[in-house]
């Protein structure tokens, strides 16, 4: 059976039609650990919640740690994207609990309420990630 996936969005901020944001749901995250604990998730809640609109286009090896978990930015993909991923600290092999892709064309958002918006569905396609255990896939543009 072939599954429908269906993006989040775009969620058009509130009278800015130059910076439509969608959220689509891509593949499983193919290395989902065999058991996550309610503390990986909250830490995991509370690492997303430190992200800044900086942090997000830096370049590895950036790190947000937070007790159990980390977010790091795993790599720049085509386009000056990057890839982001939460895995549990201290695991041997499949760790991965949420990963996202941030396309390039939501860096050039040219206003603070602009970068503040990329900013909030950045971390809300993580939340969707942690939640529902697929790779998000975050894009624009954002003017």
């Amino acid at each position: 059976m072939t599954e429908q996936r269906q993006p989040l969005g775009p969620d058009v901020m509130a009278g800015d039609p130059n910076c439509p944001i969608s959220i689509t749901p891509q593949s499983g995250i193919l290395n989902y650990p065999g058991s996550v604990s309610n503390s990986n998730i909250a830490d995991a809640q509370n690492a997303i919640g430190q992200l800044t609109f900086a942090d997000v286009w830096r370049l590895p090896p950036f790190r947000i740690e937070f007790g159990t978990v980390y977010l790091d930015v795993r790599g720049a993909i085509a386009g000056g994207g990057r890839t982001w991923q939460i895995d549990i600290n201290g695991m041997n092999g499949s760790s991965t609990i949420a990963n996202i892709i941030v396309q390039g064309n939501l860096a050039t958002a040219s206003t603070d309420e602009r970068r503040q918006y990329v900013q909030r569905m950045v971390r809300r396609a993580l939340e969707e990630s942690l939640s529902n255990r697929n790779i998000m896939d975050v894009n624009g543009p954002c003017r």
